[in-house]
């Protein structure tokens, strides 16, 4: 099995004020080549809510080399690299004009039951999965574990109408918007060479109350979203380098 690919032009809805592609623009990108890819195959989101089913991002590292320009035209190139009973390994490789891998990803994924709120044995999918594995090493390091915050937050958000996705719950971009909100724009202007990792914890849902506490060491900010009950939502790691 060969991997996947798909041509990509950084439009003008993808970049910021820099004329760039946000980091939150490249992580819309790379997620709507992971839903592409699965409808192709045959396992899309289309496939599963016949079972009220429906797949949901469980963690993602990106290392980005560069922040491509408006309009700068790739390739990306993405495949499975395996799966067990809890979650799907997805691989990215972001390819330039000229040939050269500026951002690399690796995401793992799961199945979540819209009845219950609850995972899915991936198991289920075994079939589907047949002929889809690529025989090819994952691009980077797997999103590593980040742990817990503690302190005061510094930005509460309430989730509304524009947060929320297909599954009902936040959307990927928003949570890395908002972390974004909170950092020195000094800091996001002069962003280009950076590795990000997501752990989503628990959902967060229309109406919820998120409190987004934040740390800094050196070049690197560590985040965390709690909800009203103290709990975990979505902890996250960008290193600058």
């Amino acid at each position: 099995m060969e991997k996947s690919v798909f041509k990509f032009t950084i439009a003008p809805q993808y970049v910021d004020f820099t004329s760039r592609a946000s980091v939150s623009g490249l992580l819309d990108i790379i997620l709507h080549a992971a839903g592409q890819d699965a409808y192709r195959r045959g396992f899309g989101i289309d496939v599963l809510a016949e079972k009220n089913y429906g797949w949901v991002l469980s963690r993602i590292c990106v290392e980005v080399d560069y922040l491509p320009k408006e309009y700068t035209e790739f390739t990306l190139y993405t495949w499975i690299g395996g799966y067990n009973r809890l979650a799907s390994t997805r691989n990215f490789e972001l390819v330039d004009a000229e040939g050269n891998l500026f951002a690399r990803a690796v995401s793992q994924w799961c199945m979540l039951d819209f009845a219950t709120r609850m995972p899915v044995d991936m198991n289920t999918l075994a079939k589907v999965h047949e002929g889809t594995i690529v025989d090819a090493p994952s691009p980077c390091a797997a999103p590593r574990r980040i742990g817990a915050l503690e302190g005061e937050p510094v930005l509460v958000h309430k989730v509304a109408y524009s947060d929320i996705d297909f599954n009902r719950h936040m959307n990927t971009m928003r949570y890395i918007d908002l972390m974004s909100d909170s950092m020195p724009i000094e800091q996001l202007e002069a962003l280009n060479s950076f590795r990000l990792d997501l752990n989503f914890v628990k959902e967060a849902r229309y109406g919820d109350i998120l409190k987004l506490y934040s740390e800094t060491c050196d070049n690197t900010y560590t985040f965390e979203f709690k909800n009203d009950a103290a709990e975990s939502l979505c902890r996250a790691i960008i290193e600058i380098k």
